[in-house]
């Protein structure tokens, strides 16, 4: 089944680092945190590299407030970059 999920894009891109350390596809991660939480079939193992995955996650908790705390305009980096996609029209 194909289903669409909308999610704030700071979100979309932490799943989708955490996915990608994990060696798994968003599908695939996805469907494992799914199946986890809903207790629907098997899943495999909790990975070796949850610590490493924390870490990163709070590199960048870390680097988004550094830019964001540096950034000189009249909005927040992550506000100007959603911008800036939007007027290329990513």
């Amino acid at each position: 089944m194909k289903t669409t999920i909308e999610m704030p894009d700071e979100l979309f891109r932490r799943a989708k680092a955490v996915a990608a350390l994990q060696g798994l596809s968003m599908k695939d991660w996805l469907t494992n945190l799914l199946r986890r939480e809903v207790g629907a079939g098997n899943t495999a193992p909790p990975d070796d590299r949850t610590k490493e995955i924390q870490e990163f996650n709070r590199e960048l908790d870390r680097l988004s407030k550094k830019i964001s705390a540096s950034w000189q305009g009249p909005q927040d980096a992550v506000a100007a970059i959603r911008e800036q996609r939007r007027d290329l029209g990513a």
